[in-house]
């Protein structure tokens, strides 16, 4: 028996059990609180709260439902509890119907990201969090003690902006990609698919340099020696050589070679993992590795290994161009 039939034949009953009500005292709503409880035995306590809770039931609303010839003698609040039910009843069955639409467009514009795209990059202003995926951890009670373990997946890595990701799936406000070796969950509003295949090899489909970044910051300290290559001792040259070294780049030993190398980049195209150059004695001199922000590492004569910035006077003085080699 659908919801209602079912609502109609509890109107009917409640208006024939009523009858004495309409000849008792106006005050006792005894009646209405057997009516409340037999609705909600029903299952529309949600429709028949409303009306019941509305006092002596004045409520605004349409009488569309009924005909004004064939509106019976009845107490008014019992015609305008039955129009009630009716009206929740098809405010529900809308909603529903609207969400249903609303799924299925969703779900069609998820496709069409699938086919178009495989791939996301990071839109972000600093980081986005790539997360594990819940659906593929272990299932866990869903109980108060354990509730604040499944409340926030845990954060894989961060990946900056420019980033891309291999496009898995799409569901629930999150991308489910793959990076560098990883499968995690971006967030929608952090990422715009892209065509993976237009970033695929270079530095943004990987974290070579920021391992890169990080893996030259554990010389700092290191003093400097000229012609050396290694912890104990190393000169600018030396240096680049070494941390490029580690990531499978083969450079000389040498600032103009490793210039030779690389392509030739502006100011403004800078990022972390290039090598800046330098006139500090004559010509191509010194070589460094930029970090971001106007900063660089180096291997100093004076410092040994640090991190220095470019906007110093000195250095400011003697800066000559960028070199890219990765990406």
């Amino acid at each position: 028996m659908s919801r209602r039939l079912t609502a109609l034949l509890l109107a009917l009953c409640l208006v024939l059990s009523t009858v004495v009500v309409a000849f008792a005292d106006p005050n006792d709503d005894s009646g209405y609180a057997a009516a409340r409880e037999t609705l909600s035995a029903s299952g529309l306590s949600s429709g028949a709260s409303v009306a019941m809770d509305a006092g002596a039931i004045r409520l605004p609303g349409s009488w569309e439902l009924l005909d004004e010839e064939e509106t019976p003698a009845l107490p008014l609040s019992l015609l305008q509890l039955t129009v009630r039910i009716l009206q929740c009843m098809r405010e529900e069955e809308q909603q529903q119907t609207q969400q249903q639409n609303e799924s299925v467009l969703k779900a069609a514009a998820d496709a069409a990201v699938l086919v178009q795209y495989d791939g996301v990059i990071v839109t972000a202003d600093e980081a986005a969090l790539l997360r594990a995926d819940a659906a593929e951890d272990a299932e866990i009670e869903e109980t108060e003690e354990n509730a604040a373990l499944t409340e926030e997946p845990e954060v894989i890595r961060t990946l900056a902006g420019g980033k891309v990701a291999r496009l898995l799936d799409l569901a629930d406000g999150f991308y489910r990609v793959e990076f560098d070796g990883q499968e995690g969950l971006l967030p929608v509003a952090d990422c715009e698919p892209v065509h993976y295949e237009d970033y695929e090899g270079t530095a943004a489909t990987s974290m070579i340099l920021e391992d890169l970044v990080a893996y030259a910051c554990t010389y700092i300290g290191t003093r400097y020696v000229y012609g050396g290559s290694s912890y104990r001792g190393i000169d600018c040259s030396g240096f680049t050589m070494r941390v490029f070294g580690h990531f499978g780049y083969n450079l000389p030993h040498a600032v103009t070679g490793q210039y030779a190398m690389c392509r030739r980049v502006s100011d403004s195209e800078r990022r972390p993992g290039d090598l800046v150059f330098f006139n500090t004695t004559g010509g191509l001199s010194h070589v460094g590795i930029y970090l971001g922000g106007g900063r660089f590492i180096h291997a100093g004569s004076i410092t040994g290994v640090a991190i220095r910035s470019l906007s110093e006077p000195y250095f400011a003085r003697c800066y000559l161009f960028c070199g890219r080699l990765i990406g």
